[in-house]
Formats: structure tokens, sequence, C-alpha cells
């Protein structure tokens, strides 16, 4: 289950990562180039987010404190 939530983390994050790069290409260089970089930027922390969640799920930190 948990590792489920880490591929759905990644996949949203995917997704919301490209709809701010379409967005940002859409835009051009305009004031709201900057919601399309928060876009961006709020995906790629959701697919690190992700990332941390697998990672924690192969190698539990809470066990080795």
């Amino acid at each position: 289950m948990h590792m489920g939530k880490a591929f759905i983390l990644l996949i949203l994050g995917a997704v919301i990562l490209a709809a701010g790069i379409w967005y940002a290409a859409a835009v051009g260089y305009a004031v709201m180039a900057i919601v399309a970089a928060l876009i961006i930027a709020l995906g790629g922390g959701i697919i690190v987010w992700g990332i941390s969640v697998a990672l924690d799920i192969h190698s539990p930190t809470s066990r080795k404190l």
C-alpha cells in the first residue's frame, strides 16, 4: 500500500510538472510565467516527496534512530 502512495505521488508530480511546463510555454514572457514557475516547482516538489516516501519504505529511518 505504501509503495502505491509513492507511485501515485510520482505520477501526480510528473503530471503537474508537465502541465506547468506546458503553461509556461503558452504564456511566454509574461507576468503569468511566475504562476507557471510555481506550478513547475509544485510538481517537482511532489516528485521529490514521492521519492522520499519510496526510500523511507525501502529503508525506514525510524527503525535506525
